[in-house]
């Protein structure tokens, strides 16, 4: 087929090819470079890869990787589920090389397109942490943390992977622990891809802010835990400084914590009610403060059953809530307050909400490792 002289000009202009499929979501760069061996080594390339994800910093979510469990033999695993109807859903099968049987990487966090993830090789042996990209299917290990201090040593949260491609590719995975030994106080252990080491920095006061955490979530350069005693503490991941605390008004329980569209955000029930939630969004100006954002009534749901079935809230996207309905995954519109089906759960099949987190946004990106 002859090129017109426009499609010749942009095929071999190779800096005009570049700018033009910069413009294309990651999902259509995968397919494209099945075009040529000239475009598949332009998309492959690490620095186009980066320059991708700085001019698409926030993509929309595209789906979530689920940690499910099998009733009969209490094993875990990982399934996607799209949130845009998408048939083909990617897969963490690329690291089925690492760990053994029942401990293949499970993912712990995950962030702008990129999933933290463990596996060990034994019951008795420590984690070890890798972070990949599900949609280049590349991966990199993180190398083990070994502590100066002496035995005592009990991590409180689960790893924590920090990433703003809008700001570096690189990314940073934090740990709050706790050591016995030293007091009982909370430290917080950071590795920094770019430097490819491991830092420490004092965390917070275990007496002033509880002991166990219910939850964390990284929103706009910041890693932000909740503690048992409604307390919302961080650290600010450029400065690597603790940031001042605040406690959450309590009006009703804290059945989710999280952001949304770069907002820290969090959903409690009311006292009287269990299906009837209030979310709530930390005002940005003033950390202290909680600004109502939707009361949310999800009562029109019980038409799904003649019984009222337990529920769990898995994520907050852009003005929907998607939820395991009692083994349905469902989306809820917050403003339309109507409901779409996302998936159901196979026979012995159940979301995994012994987790802090059970579900993972999926976000289709080009990042390097």
């Amino acid at each position: 087929m002859e090129l017109t002289p426009a499609a010749e000009l942009i095929a071999n202009n190779g800096d005009l090819l570049i700018q033009i499929l910069l413009c294309f979501p990651a999902k259509s760069l995968i397919r494209f470079k099945s075009v040529s061996k000239h475009w598949l080594s332009l998309i492959s390339d690490s620095q186009f890869g980066a320059k991708h994800s700085r001019r698409n910093p926030r993509p929309s979510i595209s789906g979530l990787f689920l940690c499910l469990r099998l009733r009969d033999c209490g094993t875990e695993h990982t399934k996607s589920v799209s949130l845009q109807g998408q048939a083909n859903r990617p897969t963490l099968a690329f690291l089925d090389c690492f760990g053994v049987a029942q401990f293949r990487p499970k993912i712990t966090h995950s962030c702008n397109g990129l999933l933290l993830c463990e596996y060990r090789y034994s019951v008795p042996s420590s984690g070890h942490y890798l972070v990949c990209n599900p949609t280049t299917k590349t991966y990199t290990l993180i190398p083990p943390y070994r502590p100066d201090f002496s035995p005592g040593f009990v991590p409180r949260s689960s790893g924590f992977l920090a990433f703003d491609p809008s700001k570096s590719r690189g990314y940073k995975v934090v740990f709050l622990c706790e050591y016995f030994s030293k007091a009982e106080k909370f430290y917080v252990h950071v590795y920094c891809s770019e430097r490819a080491s491991w830092k420490w920095f004092r965390g917070p006061d275990r007496r002033q802010d509880g002991l166990l955490c219910r939850g964390e979530v990284f929103c706009g350069g910041v890693i932000y835990w909740l503690s048992d005693e409604g307390v919302v503490f961080g650290f600010d991941i450029d400065s690597e400084k603790m940031i001042e605390n605040t406690k959450i008004p309590c009006v009703g329980q804290i059945i989710y914590f999280g952001e949304c569209d770069g907002h820290l955000i969090l959903i409690q029930t009311h006292m009287w009610s269990t299906v009837k939630l209030k979310i709530l969004e930390m005002d940005k100006d003033n950390n202290s403060r909680w600004i109502v954002k939707f009361q949310v009534d999800l009562e029109p749901l019980l038409s799904m059953g003649s019984e009222f079935c337990s529920y769990h809230v898995l994520c907050v996207v852009k003005g929907e809530l998607v939820l395991d309905w009692g083994g349905t995954i469902i989306s809820y519109n917050l403003r339309c307050q109507t409901w779409n089906l996302l998936s159901d759960m196979a026979p012995g099949e159940s979301v995994s909400h012994s987790l802090a987190y059970a579900a993972y946004p999926y976000i289709e990106s080009l990042s390097p490792l």
